[in-house]
């Protein structure tokens, strides 16, 4: 019975995979006692279903009690006692908690070399598991570096076709979207669907997202009209497998609302980011990264809008949180800083905007670099508060190496492109 619900589990049914987990859990305590073993892995197994479903909250819970209960059975050295470690650490990044989750993560890495070996998968998933907490705390080139380095070896020790080389792809082509390498992660993205496809099957919640993250990529790139048609059947499929309230379903309600956003249709964006922002609150908390960037995408669309006074006060809030949870240099709270200057600069508070401005192009530089897609924006955005600013020759100046950067980065057709030759035909009609 445990090894069908484990079954079940690895195929994504994690609402059969949990009614056998209970089952086993109670029959394990009944015959074999609470301290056996197998029953800890039974309650190790019912978490990870939990943690499948989004239920970090009774997962974290449960998962202490494993963790616990294998170091006074088996030792705090024994593998299973550092995979309960593990996998309490995935919880807490599930939770947002990355400072506490990287912790963890670096001293589980460290016994699974240790007690196991570089090249044991053990090993190598907790390599993984620690770039996807650099990524969440936008430290994205020691996740690449890192993530490169999992993908040649899940190649090497299990296979190209591997349930796990596979996320490991996934989660490369996630951090070079972070880092606006949009093309590298499009590529990768495609080959990893196709993949997913054919190992896991097309309803499988990793090949749903899957689909979800080559949407994002499309969105990246402007694609709004494909991004949304792939958006609006992950949705779908999201509700169908995962329930309406998993948190992976809100993300897909989420990414979708910000392509309508992206295509103008401010309204419809807003009702649903509403919606959003209320289930965040009640599945993850109020101070969930996803929760706060709800508040951050309904901000956007207020200023979409033109509703500043309202798109101000959201967005200050929005930037005390993440100065809070994520630290002053994360690229979140450096585009929460960006987003609070393009309002000041909708409210005609240009020197405001500016001396922001200048700040987030500095920080933007700093971390994430000259050519990436935010700090070309925080680039376009100072240009614009120059030019209000009646500062039409240095607009003008800033304006052309923002065209040639996105001719050079994300291409002619772009519509950030579009927008900067659009803003510097006006800005050179508006020139003595």
């Amino acid at each position: 019975m445990a090894n069908l619900a484990s079954t079940w589990w690895q195929q994504g049914r994690s609402n059969e995979a949990e009614q056998l987990g209970v089952e086993v859990l109670e029959l394990q305590k009944e015959v074999l006692g609470s301290k056996h073993p197998d029953t800890i892995r039974a309650m190790a197994n019912l978490a990870s279903t939990w943690w499948q479903q989004g239920r970090s909250n009774e997962a974290e819970q449960l998962q202490m009690e494993v963790l616990e209960l294998r170091k006074e059975v088996l030792g705090s050295k024994h593998p299973d006692t550092i995979l309960a470690m593990a996998n309490l650490a995935s919880t807490w990044r599930q939770q947002g908690r990355s400072n506490e989750a990287e912790q963890l993560g670096v001293e589980v890495l460290e016994l699974q070399k240790e007690v196991l070996g570089s090249k044991h998968p053990g090993t190598i998933l907790a390599m993984a598991n620690l770039a996807s907490t650099w990524r969440q705390q936008g430290r994205s080139n020691e996740a690449e570096q890192l993530g490169v380095e999992v993908l040649e070896l899940q190649k090497e020790v299990l296979g190209s076709k591997h349930p796990d080389t596979i996320l490991a792809m996934a989660n490369l082509a996630s951090t070079w979207r972070q880092q606006g390498r949009s093309n590298e992660a499009e590529q990768l993205e495609v080959e990893v669907l196709e993949l997913q496809k054919e190992v896991l099957g097309s309803k499988h919640p990793d090949t749903i997202l899957a689909m979800a993250n080559l949407a994002s990529t499309w969105w990246q790139q402007g694609r709004s009209n494909e991004a949304e048609q792939l958006g609006v059947e992950v949705l779908e499929l999201q509700k169908e497998v995962l329930g309406s309230k998993h948190p992976h379903t809100i993300l897909a309600m989420a990414n979708l609302a910000s392509t309508w956003r992206q295509q103008g249709r401010s309204n419809e964006a807003e009702q649903l980011e509403v919606e959003v922002l209320e289930l965040q609150k009640e599945v993850l908390g109020s101070k969930h990264p996803g929760t706060i960037l709800a508040m951050a995408n309904l901000a956007s669309t207020w200023w979409q809008q033109g509703r500043s006074n309202e798109a101000e006060q959201l967005q200050m809030e929005v930037l005390e949180l993440r100065k809070e949870v994520l630290g002053s240099k994360h690229p979140d709270t450096i585009l929460a800083m960006a987003n609070l200057a393009s309002i000041w600069w909708q409210q005609g508070r240009s020197n405001e905007a500016e001396q922001l401005g200048v700040e987030v192009l500095e920080l933007q530089k700093e971390v994430l670099g000259s050519k990436h897609p935010d700090t070309i924006l925080a680039m376009a955005n100072l240009a614009s508060t120059w030019w209000q600013q009646g500062r039409s020759n240095e607009a003008e100046q800033l304006e052309v190496e923002v065209l040639e950067l996105r001719k050079e980065v994300l291409g002619v057709d772009h519509p950030d492109t579009l927008s900067s030759i659009e803003n510097l035909s006006i800005t050179n009609q508006n020139t003595p």
